[in-house]
């Protein structure tokens, strides 16, 4: 039983992006945006890749227990030329307070807006700060 109690518990406690949705105004170049989706399908933890040139969008799905980073999705958007902006996200993680912590990558984000506190999915966006070593923030509607 006590087992079982265990297992539930670190079941639980899992924390981790579970969607991101990055906007570019800049995707004008159709090979670019496929240079851009082949990179994200080579990522670890990558479970799905959307590109639309049309939206100016990226749109990924990933893995249970993965260990993706916003930081990491936003340098490989750069990384292929193009300029991240508004990132609509849903994040499992700890809200206290007006923040979220994010276990599996060991990070903790502030939340703008109402969230639930505890153990939460929490649905929200994120602008990429221009100053790289500036705070995360998470704006729930």
């Amino acid at each position: 039983m006590k087992l079982l109690l265990i297992l539930m518990t670190l079941q639980t406690a899992r924390a981790e992006f579970l969607h991101m949705e990055v906007s570019m105004k800049d995707m004008n170049c159709a090979s670019c945006s496929e240079s851009l989706g082949k990179a994200f399908e080579k990522m670890r933890g990558v479970q799905h890749v959307d590109v639309s040139m049309e939206k100016g969008t990226v749109t990924l799905d990933l893995a249970e227990q993965n260990r993706v980073t916003i930081e990491q999705v936003w340098d490989t958007v750069k990384r292929i030329g193009f300029t991240p902006g508004d990132t609509k996200v849903t994040v499992r993680g700890n809200a206290n307070g007006d923040s979220l912590t994010i276990s599996v990558i060991d990070k903790t984000i502030a939340i703008e807006g109402r969230a639930p506190q505890g153990e939460v999915t929490v649905k929200g966006t994120i602008t990429p700060p221009v100053d790289p070593c500036a705070k995360i923030t998470l704006r729930v509607p």
